[in-house]
C-alpha cells in the first residue's frame, strides 16, 4: 500500500465523516477520535504512524485486562461456572453499550465539525494568531466517562457538539460545564433556548426577557437559581455603552457585529439580564440559533432616541468588518415646500 493509501476499520458513520473535517482540525480530531473509539480502530491517515501504535498498545492492555476480569470472577464463582458467565456477559454487553454511545458521540462531533465550518470561521475571525488546538488531557477523561453513558440521540448529538467545540477551542468548555450539562434535561434545554432568542452576546435586554405583567417570572427565576443567568431579580443589572469618537458603539457575538450610531462621546444605560461563564458556554450548544435574528431583536429593543442607526456586521478572518444589514435608523425629517421657502 502506498503511503497516499488510507485503510479503516472505523465504523462507516464515522468514516464518512471524517474526509468532511477541516485539514487544520485532523490532529485535535485523532486525538480525540483515540481517546474515545482508539482501542478498536485504525485511524484513516497514513502519517499518524504514532498515533496507532498506540492504539495497539491499548488494545493489547485491554485484552490483558479481560482476562485478569474473566479469571477473577471464575474464582469468586467458585465452582459455579453459570456465575461466572452471567458476570463476563455483563460486562462485555456494558462494554459494548458504552463503546456504541461513544462511537455515536464521535460521529456526531464530526459531522458538526464538518456541516458548520462557520463556528471554524467565528474562531479564526476573532483570534487570529491562535496557537494549533490541543485538547486537555484530564478534560478528555472527565469527557469520556459522560460520553459513554450517553444513551440516547439528543444527548449523543449534544456530547458530539461539545466535542466539536473543543476541538475549534480547547478550553471552551470548563469540566463544570460537562458535569452541569450531564443533568441538564430537554425542559431545562427549552427554557432555556426560549431565553437565548432574545441575547445576543452575553446579555439580553431586560425589556425583551421580563414577562409584561411581571407576576410569571419562574423560568427566569429557574434560570436563575441554575447559575444560567444573572440580574432576572433583586436590584438587578444596568449596562452602559460609550459612543466613541465616531459616534459608534459595538456588541459583540462570535464574528457578528452590532453596530449602534448615536452621538459622539455620550452613553447609553438600560436594564439587561446576563449570561453567566456557564450560560455563555451552553448557549454555543444550542442547536439551530439563529444569532442574526437575536441581533435584530436586541437591536430594536434597545432602541432610543440616542441611537440614531443600528446595523449588523460580519468580522472575516482578516479581522475586516463586513456590513450585513442595516437594522434599523431613525427616519430623516420631512421637508415641507413651506420650510424650503423660509
Amino acid at each position: 500500500m502506498s503511503n497516499n493509501e488510507q485503510s479503516s476499520n472505523l465504523p462507516a458513520q464515522i468514516a464518512a465523516a471524517v474526509a468532511g473535517v477541516p485539514a487544520a482540525l485532523v490532529p485535535v480530531c485523532v486525538k480525540a477520535l483515540d481517546r474515545l473509539i482508539g482501542a478498536v480502530v485504525d485511524i484513516p491517515v497514513a502519517w499518524l504512524e504514532y498515533h496507532k501504535a498506540k492504539i495497539v498498545s491499548q488494545t493489547e492492555a485491554f485484552r490483558t485486562i479481560d482476562s485478569a476480569i474473566t479469571v477473577k470472577a471464575a474464582a469468586k464463582a467458585g465452582s459455579n461456572e453459570k456465575f461466572a458467565d452471567r458476570a463476563l456477559d455483563n460486562l462485555v454487553r456494558k462494554s459494548y453499550r458504552q463503546l456504541g454511545n461513544k462511537e455515536a458521540v464521535s460521529a456526531a462531533m464530526l459531522e458538526d465539525l464538518r456541516d458548520n465550518p462557520v463556528e471554524q470561521e467565528a474562531h479564526k475571525a476573532t483570534n487570529p494568531d491562535a496557537e494549533p488546538p490541543a485538547i486537555d488531557d484530564d478534560w478528555l477523561n472527565v469527557f469520556e466517562r459522560y460520553a459513554e453513558d450517553a444513551s440516547t440521540e439528543r444527548m449523543q448529538k449534544l456530547w458530539g457538539r461539545v466535542l466539536a467545540g473543543e476541538v475549534r477551542r480547547p478550553g471552551k468548555y470548563a469540566m463544570r460545564t460537562l458535569r452541569f450539562l450531564s443533568e441538564f434535561s430537554q425542559a431545562d434545554a427549552l427554557t432555556f433556548s426560549q431565553f437565548c432568542l432574545s441575547s445576543f452576546g452575553d446579555l439580553a435586554p431586560k425589556a425583551l426577557v421580563q414577562p409584561d405583567d411581571l407576576q410569571d417570572m419562574r423560568s427566569l427565576i429557574y434560570l436563575e437559581a441554575s447559575g444560567l443567568i444573572q440580574g432576572a431579580t433583586g436590584i438587578g443589572l444596568n449596562v452602559t455603552k460609550t459612543f466613541d469618537a465616531f459616534g459608534r458603539s459595538f456588541m459583540q457575538e462570535g464574528n457578528l457585529l452590532i453596530v449602534l450610531n448615536g452621538e459622539p462621546n455620550t452613553t447609553l444605560n438600560y436594564a439587561v439580564v446576563a449570561l453567566t461563564p456557564l450560560g455563555q458556554e451552553l448557549v454555543t450548544l444550542l442547536p439551530g440559533r439563529d444569532a442574526r435574528q437575536a441581533a435584530r431583536l436586541v437591536a430594536k429593543a434597545i432602541r432610543t432616541p440616542q441611537i440614531k442607526s443600528a446595523s449588523l456586521m460580519i468580522l472575516a478572518s482578516d479581522s475586516t468588518a463586513l456590513p450585513m444589514e442595516i437594522l434599523w435608523q431613525e427616519e430623516a425629517p420631512t421637508v415641507t415646500p413651506d420650510a424650503v421657502a423660509h
